[in-house]
C-alpha cells in the first residue's frame, strides 16, 4: 500500500497523546478509517430512509391494481 506523508492540526489534547502512542500513524489511520465507516454508515442510513418514503409512495399509488390481481 502507498503511504503519504501529510500535515495535519490538532488540539493539544490529542496532539499530546499521540506523543506517548508508539505507532501514530497507526493510531491515527485506524481513526479515520473508523470515522469513514461510520460516515459511510449514516449517508447509507439516510439513502435506506428516503428510499423508504418514495417505495411506500410508490406502493400506495399501486395498491389498487395489486388488489385486482390474481395471485
Amino acid at each position: 500500500m502507498t503511504k503519504h506523508r501529510i500535515t495535519v492540526t490538532l488540539d493539544n489534547d490529542v496532539a499530546t497523546y499521540l506523543e506517548d502512542v508508539p505507532n501514530r500513524s497507526a493510531v491515527v489511520s485506524e481513526a479515520v478509517r473508523e470515522y469513514r465507516a461510520r460516515r459511510l454508515e449514516q449517508e447509507l442510513e439516510r439513502a435506506y430512509r428516503e428510499d423508504h418514503e418514495e417505495s411506500a409512495r410508490v406502493a400506495s399509488e399501486w395498491e389498487p391494481a395489486d388488489a385486482e390481481v390474481d395471485e
